[in-house]
């Protein structure tokens, strides 16, 4: 009878042919896959200038969003939301400022279309070099305005932009919105040549719900296509933003760190790493630089992530169990990459090991001892688990390059027996 091989069993995946992830075949069923309407491209409008700078206590430099925009579009980054520039000054002077730096990366600037001067603010917006307009419709109410009004400004603003030529986007913070309304106006947009139409706001639905509201206006969308800008009130904004490009999104919006006003908007990192493996996307985004891009961000925002924040916190990885860090070390004996989800290269992330007390049994201390060329013998392993006992008295981890220091002291101080 054959030796049954739980290896096999326990790590069933689809490889990455450049070894920089595995997919779990759970997400590779025909069933799961059934359910799936997803589009050809998925292209990123990333707000990290935008709605970062609504975060409490952050406030940009011109020269500090201009370090940020130029990092996305060397990562291939496809959109660079602007800001209010109908309505900002500030936000007006950095798309004139990106303008300039002749970048490849589109800019998107919003025009608030409720406002009286909308037309004016459109052409400010245009004449400052914007590639995508934005017309944001808030719920102002408008003297002597009836419904069929707030449908006929919506068609005004559109057409207002396409006969400049530029691309044109509408959105509103349709999920708070009764469900007629929300239909009308999204059809006069699509009716007066919106090129994309958007969901704002979010953070309140669930994912069946955001999942609907995108299929509802696929369906009015025709050739125009679908954006969404989901927010996290819930922990949500990451599983909502997936599902609505499930339901056929091209276009999703995001923030490095997932920074934002209130609880964040769907992250960057998050989004475009679960479309890249999960979903198989190739979105064209220089994957390396997602670490560097996350600490940028903090660095000029002076937002530090949580130390366990999906792909890019201090901690994911950081392996501190015995059994991990073992298996890490023979796996780099052996010359192999670890079965973690990614490889952490993949995104610029290095795997690092912390040994506390359970990594006091004597085979991390070997194994890495062995990875550093050096040969212990049984006395020299006690010396270094002593003298790692004592150091943790003080501190409640060793990290790797403090036990490499100390295996090298003790065996340059006797030979191994």
């Amino acid at each position: 009878m054959a030796d049954f091989k739980i290896s096999a069993a326990a790590f069933a995946v689809e490889q990455d042919p450049g070894g920089r992830f595995w997919n779990s075949r759970w997400n590779l069923h025909p069933e799961v896959l059934a359910q799936y309407a997803l589009p050809k491209r998925v292209t990123i409008t990333d707000s990290t200038i935008r709605e970062g700078e609504e975060a409490p206590h952050v406030v940009y430099t011109l020269e500090e969003k201009l370090r940020i925009a130029r990092l996305l579009d060397e990562m291939n980054v496809h959109e660079v939301d602007c800001g209010f520039c109908s309505s900002n000054q500030g936000h007006l002077d950095f798309l004139t400022a990106l303008a300039g730096e002749g970048l490849r990366i589109k800019k998107s600037a919003i025009a608030r279309i409720d406002l009286p001067d909308y037309r004016a603010g459109i052409d400010r917006i245009l004449a400052a070099g914007a590639d995508i307009v934005l017309c944001a419709l808030y719920p102002t109410p408008l003297p002597g305005y009836d419904w069929p009004d707030y449908c006929r400004r919506v068609q005004e603003a559109i057409r207002h932009c396409t006969a400049s030529g530029v691309s044109t986007s509408f959105w509103f913070t349709c999920t708070r919105w009764d469900e007629r309304y929300t239909l009308d106006l999204y059809r006069a947009a699509v009716d007066a040549g919106a090129d994309r139409i958007k969901t704002a706001g979010g953070g309140v639905l669930t994912v069946p719900a955001y999942k609907r509201l995108v299929r509802l206006l696929k369906g009015i969308a025709g050739e125009a296509e679908v954006g969404v800008h989901a927010h996290n009130n819930y922990g949500t904004a990451t599983a909502c933003t997936l599902a609505a490009v499930e339901a056929g999104a091209s276009n999703v919006e995001t923030s490095v760190n997932g920074l934002a006003d209130g609880a964040g908007l769907a992250a960057f990192e998050e989004v475009v790493m679960a479309l890249t493996v999960m979903y198989g996307m190739d979105l064209g985004i220089t994957l390396e630089r997602i670490t560097e891009l996350s600490r940028l961000v903090q660095e000029i925002s002076g937002v530090a992530v949580q130390p366990h924040k999906p792909l890019v916190g201090a901690s994911v990885f950081l392996e501190t169990p015995d059994t991990h860090i073992e298996g890490i070390l023979r796996a780099r004996l052996r010359g192999e990459k670890t079965r973690g989800f990614i490889e952490p290269g993949t995104i610029g992330q290095r795997m690092s090991l912390l040994f506390g007390p359970s990594a006091l049994g004597g085979k991390s201390i070997e194994l890495k001892a062995e990875e550093l060329g050096v040969a212990l013998g049984d006395d020299q392993v006690r010396a270094v688990v002593e003298a790692m006992t004592e150091r943790l008295t003080r501190v409640d981890a060793l990290a790797e390059g403090e036990v490499e220091a100390i295996i090298r002291s003790v065996a340059d101080r006797a030979p191994a027996r």
